[in-house]
């Protein structure tokens, strides 16, 4: 199961990825796609960096609750 509806940092990917198969992230990329178009909205210098941040920001939040739910799962008896 995928849930998402207003991710935006990595603490909330890693708030639903403790219980979810995935998470969805819409709008926000969305917004760090926008905030770096020109006049023409054509990409900028800064419009990779902006996405990829974003994405390498929330794959850190899921991976930090992968791993958390897989140390927890080690110490249960």
């Amino acid at each position: 199961m995928a849930v998402g509806f207003g991710v935006r940092t990595a603490e909330q990917a890693a708030v639903i990825a403790r219980d979810a198969d995935g998470v969805v992230v819409g709008s926000a990329l969305v917004n760090a796609l926008k905030g770096t178009l020109d006049r023409n909205d054509s990409a900028t210098p800064g419009t990779r960096k902006a996405v990829t941040d974003l994405v390498a920001e929330l794959a850190r939040g899921v991976r930090s609750a992968r791993a958390q739910a897989a140390g927890e799962a080690r110490q249960q008896p």
